[in-house]
């Protein structure tokens, strides 16, 4: 029987190394950034319609997700998300520019900036979607606030401006068993 090649050898033994790197990246790294194997997550929602100036009552979700659900899936679309909700959005009359304006209280009450994010598009109804994770500093057990200003301006077909609309939200929550 004919041994193999030195080189088929190390390219062979090159390519079980990338594998096993890999492997160790895509199951270990997501345990090690998160700092455990689960994930609390938090979910404020809120709908609002341009054009009429209204929101509703924000609403708040917790889950609890797998270390790589949080890094390959949640994470990568982003803190806020922002859908059309069934009346849908329309540019027909106008355009809207909202901005979402963020701050979180931990546990040890250090108040975290979470940024501002503009929404711009037609005037109609949208459904808010802002999730909080061990990436804004939700880690550790306690409570928590979110204090959250929504302005929308809307600009009317011909240019016309609306008076700006703000509305300021704060909800708490507790994170335990973490």
């Amino acid at each position: 029987m004919a041994t193999p090649a030195p080189k088929a050898k190390s390219r062979r033994k090159l390519i079980l190394a990338i594998v096993a790197i890999a492997v160790i990246a895509v199951v270990v790294t997501p345990i090690a950034l998160a700092g455990n194997y689960r994930v609390p997550v938090e979910i404020m929602s809120f709908d609002s319609t341009t054009g009429t100036t209204t929101t509703s009552n924000l609403r708040v979700t917790n889950e609890v997700v797998t270390a790589w659900e949080y890094y390959f899936s949640i994470r990568t679309q982003g803190m806020v998300r922002t859908s059309d909700s069934g009346s849908g959005t329309s540019s027909n009359g106008g355009t809207t520019n909202i901005t979402l304006t963020m701050t979180l209280t931990n546990p040890s009450n250090q108040t975290i900036d979470l940024g501002k994010t503009n929404i711009n598009g037609g005037i109609g109804g949208r459904t808010h979607s802002i999730y909080l994770s061990i990436d804004q500093g939700v880690r550790v057990n306690g409570s928590y606030r979110l204090d959250m200003t929504f302005t929308a301006n809307v600009v009317l077909i011909g240019g016309l401006v609306e008076a700006p609309f703000t509305a300021t939200y704060h909800s708490g929550f507790t994170l335990s068993g973490f």
